[in-house]
């Protein structure tokens, strides 16, 4: 039973040990607490850009579009604010980047379907991120990205527009059109 005894006051020892010990050590919290509580304490510092978009366009075949894309911000416009587009093809499950604006230049990009298409038509002190793409094609269905980002409000939803290009003529255009009234109407 000695030995027993003798064995339960060691144990009575140690614990004692662990509990001065852990009442003495600072409290070790995982790198991820940190920075959630980083994050917590300056979100109100951070506000986000709201992003406008008409949600579906009707474009003639031939014709020139521009894709309307206005925003809110709470800070002034500065030099660090910049505009991208991007296009997601009808029945792809992949965004191609075709279009970026930064420091007031606009950089279109080179590659097909828009090549020496896109034009800047937009205002950022008026808080207008618009493009023109010319001669809209039938292969440019599709839906239209515009990501807008002002530091520090760059926590965005981008707008989305769907194209529709449709055949030129008139008495078509006026049938896309009326379909459009009523189905804006039931909304």
């Amino acid at each position: 039973m000695g030995a027993r005894g003798g064995g339960g006051r060691k144990m009575a020892a140690v614990g004692g040990t662990a509990e001065r010990l852990a009442a003495a050590a600072p409290v070790r919290l995982p790198c991820s607490a940190w920075l959630l509580a980083a994050a917590v304490l300056t979100a109100n510092k951070v506000s986000a850009v709201e992003v406008n978009t008409p949600e579906e366009m009707f474009v003639e075949n031939g014709t020139d579009a521009k894709l309307p894309c206005t925003f809110t911000s709470v800070e002034v416009i500065s030099s660090a604010a910049s505009v991208s587009w991007s296009f997601q093809p009808e029945g792809a499950a992949t965004r191609i980047s075709f279009f970026y604006y930064f420091n007031g230049r606009p950089y279109p990009g080179k590659d097909i379907p828009f090549k020496d298409r896109i034009t800047w038509a937009g205002d950022l002190n008026k808080k207008d991120a618009s493009i023109s793409i010319s001669n809209m094609q039938f292969r440019d269905n599709g839906t239209y990205i515009c990501d807008v980002k002002n530091p520090p409000d760059i926590v965005v939803k981008p707008g989305e527009i769907r194209v529709r290009v449709v055949e030129k003529g008139p008495s078509h255009l006026r049938a896309v059109r009326s379909l459009w009234r009523t189905a804006q109407r039931q909304d």
